[in-house]
């Protein structure tokens, strides 16, 4: 079965009449199409895409036979096209995304559309793009090798007198040279206090002996992203930094050792959170375990507090448990895995955490 063909399948368990999609990951999902302009319609046995004439051969060569292709002018919008294929003829009920369809967009489609009755879902998609199928793993798979093999040829560039912006750029310049297309996110390098922010984005700031630096980046390959954080000690690390690595260390093991499809996202953050609460330190770990990762970094499922659905098989996720206190710093460490029925096959097991890995001896 077709991806358009199991988004048909929920459009007529939800009892609509068809679905209008515009979110640009949800459309590239469906259809293949890379653009990040354009409309897909999907009813039951129809899907029309419009896009603009800056993507005419590309989408052809992309959606192909999987929906009819439109394209705009100066006289025909949107709107236009979508009235002109009479996709909303005889429909009554028509779904949406709630998330990715802003205010102004809706007023314009119940303005002009209005024997419709507009049926707002959230992440409608979120169920199949979570679930992934063996293509899809094999280019995430891809992106963390390329991720850890950039890491390890930048590490010796990781000493006193670089900077987080100068490390961040020559990472990611090898993740290019090996054939990322671009960073799956602005590549995070926190050094010293800075290793407090969860999401440090580089700065100008020197790395200096004596420093914690937390890592965390991700290459995209074919589309599909990795995500990965390790935090590295410039020099010899005090008795405070190894314990609180330890107690990070053993709440990422426990979790990826313990996660398999079933759970829920809220059991397996649990399975973490518990061992750094039980330690002293929760009230420093303020983010959730992990997320899904695909064609975004941030994909579904959510592997926090927050979702008590269970994590299907074949998921792929990050776990990525820290602890964050201000003025003195933090430490992270993030791998990604795929859930299966048993356990988690680890992704990133080439990429080494222990605290021994992750001293780098200066002088």
């Amino acid at each position: 079965m077709t991806r358009m063909e199991r988004f048909t399948e929920i459009i007529g368990k939800e009892r609509l009449d068809g679905f209008l999609v515009t979110n640009h990951i949800d459309i590239r999902y469906l259809t293949g199409f890379t653009g990040d302009a354009g409309m897909l319609w999907v009813e039951k046995d129809r899907a029309v895409f419009i896009t603009d004439f800056r993507y005419e051969t590309q989408s052809k060569d992309e959606v192909g036979d999987k929906a009819e292709i439109y394209i705009t002018s100066p006289d025909k919008n949107y709107f236009t096209i979508l009235s002109e294929q009479k996709v909303f003829e005889n429909k009554k009920l028509v779904g949406f995304d709630e998330n990715s369809v802003n205010y102004i967009l809706y007023r314009k489609l119940s303005g002009i559309f209005r024997d419709v009755v507009w049926i707002p879902l959230s992440n409608p998609l979120s169920e199949l793009r979570a679930v992934k199928d063996t293509d899809e793993i094999n280019k995430i798979a891809r992106a963390v090798d390329i991720a850890i093999e950039s890491l390890i040829d930048a590490l010796p560039l990781l000493r006193p007198g670089i900077t987080e912006k100068e490390f961040a750029a020559e990472l990611e310049y090898r993740m290019k040279r090996k054939g990322s297309e671009k960073p799956s996110f602005d590549t995070i390098v926190a050094s010293g206090w800075r290793a407090a922010l969860p999401h440090g984005i580089a700065s100008d700031k020197v790395i200096e002996a004596g420093e914690m630096v937390t890592v965390d980046f991700g290459a995209i390959y074919d589309g599909y992203s990795s995500d990965l954080t390790r935090t590295f000690f410039i020099g010899k690390p005090d008795d405070k930094f190894k314990k609180i690595y330890g107690i990070v260390l053993d709440a990422h093991l426990a979790a990826a050792d313990k996660a398999k499809a079933g759970m829920t996202g809220k059991g397996i953050d649990g399975i973490a959170r518990k061992i750094i609460e039980d330690a002293g330190y929760g009230e420093y770990f303020g983010h959730g375990l992990g997320h899904g990762i695909g064609l975004v970094v941030h994909d579904f499922p959510g592997v926090n507090t927050r979702n008590e659905k269970p994590i299907l098989e074949n998921s792929v996720i990050t776990i990525e448990p820290g602890i964050y206190i201000p003025d003195w710093g933090g430490i992270r460490i993030e791998d990604d895995f795929i859930v299966k029925e048993n356990g988690t096959e680890w992704l990133s097991s080439e990429l080494p955490k222990e605290l021994s890995d992750i001293i780098i001896p200066v002088g």
